[in-house]
């Protein structure tokens, strides 16, 4: 008896400190506070209380400021997989996860280096065929200073479409249990499917209190605003 009583004890000692953890953290995000660590332990801390919704935000909110953080794509990808509407998300080929997960991988922290690496060769090839002897043939330098001008316009290209997709992100998360998707604007309107709490949208356009969507295998209907939370 004395020992059931020394465990409850620190059990109720355990989730008052982890209360008080996940306390401060939401005081940090109130604050405009925007880290990628943060909405990862956030991410942690809904899961921990059954709120398989919230935590699939709080994930995506990790990957949408930095797309290569590895436990949150690791942690959403777990959720995903446990939820009940699995079986929507498209089962990819190998070549095209390998492609996504190095686009993931290179963030824009690490594309804007890339960047400046290149714009820095790009620079010293010019000056190597500029002073390049005369009396020779400018083939090899012309060439290697043409392939780095292509990598370095398709960095900066690509670094460009990596930001756009980041200043509009179209994602949200069903936080309710469960919610009917509508072909129409309206709750009286026939239902097209039922979705469940962590279902991952793609947002379209909004009409009043309802938002069209498209779910992860490609079907669109109409949800209500309530029933969603936004990424961004």
């Amino acid at each position: 008896m004395k020992r059931l009583c020394i465990a409850l004890i620190l059990v109720g000692l355990v989730s008052l400190s982890a209360a008080n953890e996940f306390d401060r953290m939401k005081e940090l995000e109130s604050k405009g506070i925007q880290n990628p660590d943060l909405y990862y332990n956030l991410g942690v801390s809904y899961w921990q209380t059954g709120q398989s919704g919230m935590a699939t935000l709080y994930f995506l909110k990790a990957l949408h400021l930095n797309s290569a953080h590895k436990a949150a794509q690791e942690n959403l990808n777990y959720t995903i997989n446990l939820s009940q509407d699995h079986e929507l998300y498209p089962q990819r080929p190998f070549l095209l996860r390998v492609a996504l997960q190095t686009y993931d991988f290179m963030n824009l922290n690490r594309m804007a280096i890339l960047c400046l690496v290149l714009l820095i060769l790009c620079a010293l090839g010019f000056v190597w065929y500029v002073n390049y002897d005369p009396e020779r043939e400018k083939g090899l330098p012309s060439l290697v200073l043409g392939i780095l001008l292509v990598l370095m316009l398709l960095s900066v290209g690509f670094t460009g479409f990596k930001a756009y997709r980041r200043a509009h992100n179209v994602q949200a998360v069903l936080i309710e249990s469960r919610a009917d998707l509508r072909t129409e604007a309206r709750s009286d309107s026939p239902r097209v499917a039922q979705i469940h709490e962590g279902i991952i949208l793609k947002l379209k356009q909004s009409e009043g209190e309802w938002t069209f969507v498209i779910l992860p295998n490609g079907q669109t209907g109409w949800i209500e605003e309530k029933a969603i939370a936004r990424v961004k």
